[in-house]
């Protein structure tokens, strides 16, 4: 089974049993959004969110919105709520600005995993989402991880989706940079860039590892609690199963059955492991 680490809720989820019980996912990290107030999705509330992970033990795993516009003592606000994890996203300034140092500060005392959306972003006008948010996609770069990941090497940086179109800069992370990993949800472009990088030795001083020991399935399924979302999420796994078995199996390293579980699942339970639950 595999365990997708980058996803959403919907508003008044549905038969999310269904999901939990499918036998296709272990676990399903969702990602809280609500306080960017999007109006291009309805996505659920941080309630709802924690709802979801309360009524199915285990299996959901709630982070909370990094609001960056806050206080740093957001992060043990959403601490107490019951988040393991923290989404960061649309930032005003980039995310490496010493400004919101002390909220990373405060995620690495307490164990939380942040992840970061990097690269390309959805369209969207200044009057569909929250005030003091960025539009674009220049402050969400991959190479802005970097600074953080130096800064605090016990904080784990996931940089949502691959980076697109700054990809160079997603291969430096994984690379150099033992805390930072990267999951594969978003622009399917990227999968020549996969083609040629999985089977890239890394430089983190962690031991021989490979990009591949450093990427974590994702769908950024849109949304979970809904009959749409759920077939969403089973495409995307079936589409990365066959991918990395038929392409994979018989031409890299990184199809065989060992490494892919890597990907699927067990890069992922490693941050899990270091999450204070």
């Amino acid at each position: 089974m595999a365990i997708d680490a980058h996803a959403h809720l919907c508003r008044k989820p549905r038969e999310l049993a269904k999901i939990v019980l499918c036998g296709k996912f272990e676990q399903v990290w969702l990602m809280d959004v609500s306080g960017c107030g999007l109006k291009t999705h309805d996505f659920a509330t941080a309630e709802e969110v924690l709802q979801a992970a309360q009524d199915f033990p285990g299996f959901f795993l709630p982070f909370g919105y990094l609001d960056l516009r806050q206080t740093p003592d957001i992060v043990d606000r959403l601490r107490e709520k019951g988040f393991v994890g923290l989404k960061a996203y649309r930032p005003a300034l980039p995310y490496d600005a010493p400004e919101y140092f002390p909220f990373y500060e405060r995620a690495e005392k307490l164990g939380m995993p942040i992840l970061f959306h990097t690269g390309i972003v959805e369209k969207c006008k200044r009057e569909d989402m929250g005030a003091n948010l960025s539009c674009g996609p220049g402050n969400m770069r991959p190479s802005h991880l970097a600074a953080i990941a130096a800064a605090f090497p016990n904080l784990t940086l996931i940089g949502g989706h691959l980076g697109y179109p700054w990809q160079e800069e997603t291969a430096h992370n994984l690379y150099y940079y033992p805390n930072i990993y990267h999951d594969l949800s978003g622009y399917r472009k990227d999968v020549e860039w996969l083609l040629k990088n999985l089977d890239r030795k890394c430089n983190d001083g962690a031991g021989l590892r490979y990009f591949n020991d450093k990427i974590l399935f994702a769908s950024d399924a849109l949304c979970y609690g809904d009959a749409t979302g759920h077939a969403e999420a089973l495409k995307m796994l079936q589409f990365w199963e066959l991918f990395l078995d038929v392409v994979g199996g018989y031409y890299y390293r990184w199809g065989e059955p060992e490494e892919r579980a890597k990907i699927f699942r067990d890069n992922a339970l490693k941050i899990c492991e270091g999450m204070k639950r």
